[in-house]
């Protein structure tokens, strides 16, 4: 039977990473009232088993002064969260076990990350990337094993935020902006990209892989993953992690973390997490998050802070603002640093299931015997989701 919006309590099974209690679960099976939306869930099925269409599109205006120029690109696709559509599905076996998969794919043909001052205009239409491709089996007693193309372990564990200001700036600070190229003092345009001189060293990402979540006890969970990477191109090389996490509300604060260790090549281990408090009844917020990369040539590090505060101005849903910094050691270049504050505000609005965002940031990159310009980055714009 199609029942399109009724049953929203079930929306996140397939994403959690063990079941809910069995007086939570029996509060999920029965479903709640939901508020009017613009496009309703589109979703056949019931509380046992569903399979669910889903998606975003987010687009925007990027403005971009390397020192030298001022330049603007759009319709761009905003990389701090792309545009994307997918199929969930999902059917419970018996009162303890679960099964379920997803598949998503993006498509970015005129990305922050990709646009730059050489390639202005240039889409690149065939950038497409298959997300994810994966099957799952859940108990609430053993956990959530994961096989198939899709999140390892590490994925996201340095980019936990409460903010409510995400999809126009977090830790990767270079997803406003990745693409254009820092310029010379003399005018020239070097050949270091934003997204080269800084990251956040999230993991390793997406992976063909098998995944291990332990049941959450306590607000913790460990999870565990080995895989190799399939796309956007293959490349032979096996890579593992381990995690941890935390997420809990104790009194009026929310509280969410994230720790993890991964080795993306035999020559590399990274360590990195972050972690965001929410005091619910002021919507004041605080995230930490910083990495350690060991490598054989050069070792990276940075530490990312932001401020963030929500609250209800319109009755057409919640606003957000933040400010953040993000401080870099060695991501490109030994002896390099890498220096970055923004700010950010994003308006809900409910009915339409969108938001309206916009968010500036400077970069500035050093690195021995080179004299590059401060560059700077305005980026508005709305994602959709249904």
């Amino acid at each position: 039977m199609l029942t399109l919006g009724a049953l929203t309590s079930t929306a996140l099974a397939c994403a959690a990473p063990a079941f809910a209690s069995d007086a939570e679960a029996a509060k999920a099976a029965t479903p709640a009232p939901t508020p009017e939306t613009w496009i309703p869930k589109l979703r056949a099925g019931d509380a046992g088993s569903y399979l669910e269409l889903y998606g975003q599109i987010n687009k925007g205006l990027l403005i971009f002064d390397d020192g030298g120029s001022t330049l603007g690109y759009g319709p761009v696709d905003n990389g701090n969260s792309s545009t994307r559509a997918g199929l969930r599905l999902y059917g419970r076996v018996d009162e303890d076990w679960g099964i379920g998969g997803n598949l998503e794919w993006e498509w970015t043909p005129y990305s922050t990350n990709y646009v730059n001052q050489l390639n202005r205009g240039d889409y690149d239409w065939d950038s497409n990337l298959l997300r994810k491709a994966e099957f799952f089996m859940e108990s609430k007693t053993y956990g959530k094993l994961w096989l198939g193309q899709g999140s390892m372990a590490s994925d996201s564990s340095a980019e936990v935020d409460l903010s409510g200001t995400t999809v126009v700036g977090y830790a990767l600070v270079s997803d406003m902006a990745g693409g254009p190229f820092f310029r010379f003092s003399d005018g020239t345009l070097s050949s270091v990209q934003v997204k080269d001189a800084f990251t956040d060293y999230d993991g390793v990402g997406r992976k063909l892989r098998a995944r291990y979540d332990t049941p959450q006890f306590a607000g913790f969970s460990l999870s565990t993953s080995v895989g190799t990477q399939v796309v956007p191109e293959t490349t032979d090389v096996t890579v593992w992690d381990v995690a941890a996490r935390y997420d809990k509300t104790i009194n009026d604060f929310k509280i969410s973390g994230a720790l993890a260790y991964s080795q993306p090549a035999s020559d590399q281990s990274l360590i990195d997490g972050s972690i965001s408090i929410l005091h619910q009844p002021s919507g004041l917020s605080l995230t930490v998050a910083a990495a350690y990369s060991d490598e054989e040539v050069v070792d990276g590090r940075y530490g990312y802070f932001k401020l963030g505060y929500q609250t209800n101005i319109f009755e057409v849903g919640k606003t957000a603002f933040s400010v953040d910094a993000y401080f870099g050691e060695d991501i490109d270049a030994a002896d390099s640093s890498s220096e970055s504050f923004g700010f950010q505000v994003v308006q809900n609005l409910d009915y339409l299931q969108t938001e309206l965002y916009l968010g500036g940031r400077s970069y500035s990159y050093d690195e021995p015997g080179n004299n590059l310009d401060k560059s700077y980055a305005v980026l508005a714009g709305a994602r959709l989701k249904f």
